[in-house]
């Protein structure tokens, strides 16, 4: 159960971790998709050549954001292997016991 918790974690912040790689600030936005961006929104990302707001900014206007999402992102991975890791060591250790039949 703590397995699929921790998939389900990762899901949400690959997300929101993905979009943030790309993001890119509105000046650079405007140059590229003239008339499309908003010029009050913090930071653009852009999807299927479709730019939309993305409130969180850059990772270099909000590195600390940034790390903390990817800090989420590797620990919820780390602990749905972990969880792999022990379903499958569980179930070998259950067969030993068992025996050959």
């Amino acid at each position: 159960m703590i397995g699929v918790a921790c998939f389900l974690m990762a899901c949400v912040a690959f997300f929101r971790w993905a979009p943030w790689t790309t993001a890119i600030t509105v000046e650079q936005a405007t140059e590229k998709y003239p008339g499309l961006v908003d010029p009050n929104w913090r930071a653009v990302t852009v999807n299927h050549g479709q730019p939309s707001e993305w409130r969180l900014g850059t990772v270099a206007e909000n590195p600390s954001g940034f790390a903390a999402c990817s800090a989420v992102l590797g620990l919820s991975i780390a602990g749905f292997l972990y969880c792999v890791y022990r379903a499958h060591d569980g179930a070998r250790r259950a067969k030993l016991t068992i025996g050959p039949t």
